[in-house]
């Protein structure tokens, strides 16, 4: 009911799901789904009100948030889980991911551990989802701002105050643990800019690394719905779960059969 270890939590499934897409691939029935947050108060029975008091602590509750990839058949009992299939996969906040799009290789990305502002590591807070005509899942990072904090004062830019970025966070504590967290180490002082986006997750691929695509804009993403235009073109609907946002529209400038087969 803990979720484990901090050794072993990648390998249960997540908690409190959000935005499931089913795909079919080669004939198997796979269900990809978010795990949007944790219980923190359940997974850390130790800790009092559920706030991490070590590394391993935090190590943990990144492992329970992300996305889960598993195939399911159907048997004389029913739909079960296939445990030893290939395509079974945790994608959690330590997952290495690459960043593509109009924003990739920015300086506001870029960090001490990835000067590039090319190569991100995991994806949390995960809402709503979308599926492609492609066959890939869309999962969209949301309440980003909640694990961001620091000890010592902070005063949040205008950017940084619109996605609600503070001093105290949601009281994770996070930063404590994992420098990554910390507002205010230097090292890391874009990390919060990594956030927010829309990753494409490509189930076929079990190998394949998760792609941040800053085309579809940064926001509390709340979902993406993926419709194909008349002319092939892909227009995707995106709402922003900020209070007092938007609702955003994009469209591809192509046609998406056209855009892949030129590698894009």
């Amino acid at each position: 009911a803990t979720g484990g270890d901090a050794a072993s939590a990648d390998r249960v499934f997540g908690e409190n799901t959000d935005g499931m897409e089913s795909f079919v691939v080669d004939g198997r029935q796979l269900l990809v789904v978010n795990h949007e947050y944790t219980n923190r108060d359940v997974n850390l029975p130790h800790a009092e009100e559920g706030v991490p008091t070590s590394l391993e602590d935090v190590r943990k509750l990144q492992k329970l948030q992300g996305v889960t990839v598993m195939e399911l058949r159907e048997g004389d009992a029913g739909w079960e889980i296939v445990t030893d299939s290939p395509f079974n996969r945790r994608i959690t906040h330590l997952t290495p991911m690459r960043i593509a799009g109009p924003a990739a290789g920015h300086d506001l990305l870029k960090t001490e551990a990835d000067p590039t502002g090319k190569a991100s590591l995991g994806t949390f807070n995960n809402c709503g989802s979308g599926k492609t005509p492609w066959g890939t899942y869309l999962t969209c990072e949301e309440n980003f701002n909640l694990y961001f904090s620091t000890s010592s004062s902070f005063e949040p830019d205008a950017v940084q105050a619109r996605y609600g970025l503070s001093a105290r966070g949601a009281g994770y504590d996070w930063h404590k643990h994992d420098p990554r967290f910390d507002l205010n180490n230097p090292a890391f002082k874009n990390e919060n800019h990594r956030f927010g986006w829309v990753v494409e997750i490509d189930p076929n691929d079990h190998s394949s690394n998760p792609i941040k695509r800053t085309a579809l804009g940064r926001f509390k993403h709340e979902g993406a719905a993926v419709a194909e235009g008349r002319d092939g073109r892909i227009v995707t609907y995106m709402g922003d779960d900020q209070r007092f946002e938007f609702i955003y529209k994009f469209v591809s400038k192509d046609n998406w059969q056209k855009m892949r087969a030129n590698g894009q």
